[in-house]
């Protein structure tokens, strides 16, 4: 296979041997076991987003195989962010999981601690969402448990002066597919803390329908935007805005007028005024972050954006 990323490693822990696999989405027997444990775990796999061809080379999988089983897994998700004014790649750690029968062998602290090693002065920061079983292992590896605000603007229907034409995208019609990505490639950070990745913004916008936002993608042609949003209850999420240009979230908002909403909440933190913020988690998800990070979720209310979260 030409320009093939995976790398292959024999591992022995414990005196008892591995393999680690790095990278492999392209061997097909071996995405095939990735998949059977992802679906055992989450109910879902990555098959989808695989054929899709917008699984590239930010999406890395490190997993620890016993023969032919994969027994240990983390997944690594590289997003172009921007620290303190400098951009930088920012390491997002996900899909953690253990086979039953090798749980508290120590595979998944081998895998955090060589992810850390082989990304050690090459990124900004890492960042992952844990749950309430595991809040105690992640502080061993340097992280900190943060606190996530939701911005939120009160507002009332009918005070639109100007109601712009919007269109839903069909991404399925190549034309339609080719705008979104065109705009998505090119899109202007509207968000407090960037952290942008296409290869996970078609993973939640195309290559998933059933878990994702495929049908909630508009087109307002007057600002050259494209809008992933959705009316829930007495809200208007706008969950992401894609434009080339800096997008007020206020210019956009009369384009949903026709539908009925008090509040208009955005899927990352607007490095716009007006807005509140309250305090906000996903679930049951605690969000740790490395040293490097702690200083701007303590400074600001930010939150991971809704379409880079895994």
């Amino acid at each position: 296979m030409q320009n093939d990323p995976m790398k292959t490693e024999k591992i022995s822990l414990h005196g008892k041997n591995y393999t680690l696999y790095i990278q492999y989405q392209h061997h097909e027997k071996l995405r095939f076991e990735f998949n059977r444990l992802t679906r055992e775990f989450w109910d879902f796999d990555f098959e989808n987003y695989y054929q899709s061809g917008f699984w590239d080379e930010s999406c890395i999988l490190y997993s620890l195989f016993d023969g032919d089983r994969i027994v240990a897994h983390t997944t690594v998700s590289l997003l172009a962010g921007n620290t303190g004014g400098e951009e930088k790649n920012l390491v997002q750690i996900g899909t953690v999981m253990t086979d039953e029968k090798y749980q508290k062998r120590g595979l998944s602290r081998f895998l955090m601690e060589r992810i850390q090693k082989d990304f050690e002065g090459k990124n900004g920061g890492m960042f992952l969402f844990a749950n309430e079983t595991v809040l105690d292992f992640y502080p061993r590896f340097g992280f900190a448990p943060v606190k996530e605000y939701e911005a939120f603007l009160r507002i009332e229907n009918g005070i639109f002066s100007k109601n712009l034409k919007i269109r839903k995208l069909d991404l399925d019609c190549q034309h339609d597919l080719d705008l979104f990505e065109k705009l998505v490639e090119n899109s202007f950070p509207n968000t407090a803390f960037p952290a942008k990745s296409k290869s996970l913004t078609f993973f939640y916008c195309y290559a998933n329908p059933e878990i994702g936002y495929k049908d909630l993608i508009y087109f307002i042609e007057e600002l050259n935007c494209a809008v992933v949003a959705e009316a829930e209850g007495s809200a208007l999420r706008i969950i992401e805005i894609f434009s080339p240009e800096k997008v007020s979230i206020h210019e956009i908002i009369p384009a949903f007028s026709e539908m009925l909403f008090s509040e208009v909440i955005p899927g990352f933190s607007p490095n716009q005024e007006n807005f509140e913020y309250r305090e906000w988690k996903d679930e049951d998800l605690q969000l740790f972050v490395s040293p490097e990070l702690q200083h701007l979720f303590g400074q600001q209310p930010l939150k991971i954006p809704t379409l880079s979260h895994t």
